[in-house]
């Protein structure tokens, strides 16, 4: 078992969320900022909130992206919280409040078709649910599931393969 810090974070955790901050950092052309969720967090807030009064919610993801078009790529990392779909839909529900998102790309510490499947599938529910409800499909993000191992996220490189293979893929 990994030790956690006084945030509830793993040594994974924490090495997935240097690697993916100093990728983002490292392509100034692509984006503009990348930025951890906890030190400068995402608002939720309501349509209608100043004339209601009505505070905003933070969602501190794990890291993300704002593209040159203002955009958001969010990463979350699920070491543990894999295996709690309740977990992945809280993400993901964050994600689909939160302005200007267009991907959500979960980390998951394995390579497993059926962790995958699960997690897609629970992403087509949740989506097509809010397609149902009228919401226009433009604006629910998409989602990218990327496996990376505990194995590879000791090395930068590694990790950066890995995550550079998914920009190609899911063109972000």
């Amino acid at each position: 078992m990994q030790e956690e810090d006084n945030l509830g974070q793993s040594s994974y955790h924490r090495r997935v969320i240097s690697h993916i901050l100093r990728f983002g950092r490292e392509s100034p052309q692509k984006y503009l900022c990348a930025d951890i969720g906890s030190q400068n967090p995402l608002y939720l807030s309501h349509p209608q909130t100043k004339r209601r009064r009505i505070s905003p919610i933070q969602y501190e993801p794990d890291v993300y992206f704002t593209t040159k078009k203002k955009s958001k790529i969010v990463f979350e990392i699920l070491d543990s919280e894999y295996k709690k779909t309740s977990e992945i839909i809280s993400d993901m529900i964050q994600c689909y409040l939160s302005p200007n998102v267009i991907l959500i790309v979960l980390v998951v510490p394995v390579r497993d078709q059926q962790v995958e499947k699960r997690i897609l599938d629970t992403y087509e529910v949740i989506a097509g649910t809010l397609i149902y409800l009228k919401v226009n499909e433009d604006w629910i993000p998409k989602l990218a599931v990327c496996p990376i191992l505990p194995v590879e996220s000791v090395s930068y490189a590694k990790t950066k393969r890995v995550i550079a293979k998914l920009q190609r893929t899911a063109k972000f």
